[in-house]
Order: C-alpha cells, then structure tokens, then sequence
C-alpha cells in the first residue's frame, strides 16, 4: 500500500487510537506508534502514550475494586 502523504498516516493512526478506546486493548496503539512514529508529529505519540497510561490506570481501578 502507497500512502500519499501524512494526512493518511495520521488517519491510521487515529483508526487504531480508536480501537484501543472502544476495545480496552492497547495493543492497537502500541502498534501504531511502532508503525506510524517516522511519519507522525510526535504531539500524537506522546498523547497516545497518555492514553496507554490511561486505560491501564482505568484496568487496575476496577482490578482493586
């Protein structure tokens, strides 16, 4: 696959941040910042970073419940 420019990186990334918000899963995410982090600013990465932190915070909330 051929990506024209970073406006589709980006959509991609996006695709896969909202995965990981809909499924719990931050493997999605994970990948992505693998995947996409060259061709990226690096303001998504750090806030997908945040997100990770989130959703693992939120699984260890209900984890002590």
């Amino acid at each position: 696959m051929i990506i024209a420019n970073n406006d589709e990186y980006i959509d991609l990334f996006l695709c896969e941040a909202d995965k990981t918000i809909s499924t719990g899963n931050i493997i999605y995410i994970k990948k992505a910042i693998i995947s996409y982090s060259n061709y990226i600013n690096t303001s998504y990465i750090s806030w997908a970073n945040s997100l990770i932190l989130e959703i693992i915070q939120e699984k260890l909330e209900y984890i002590e419940l």
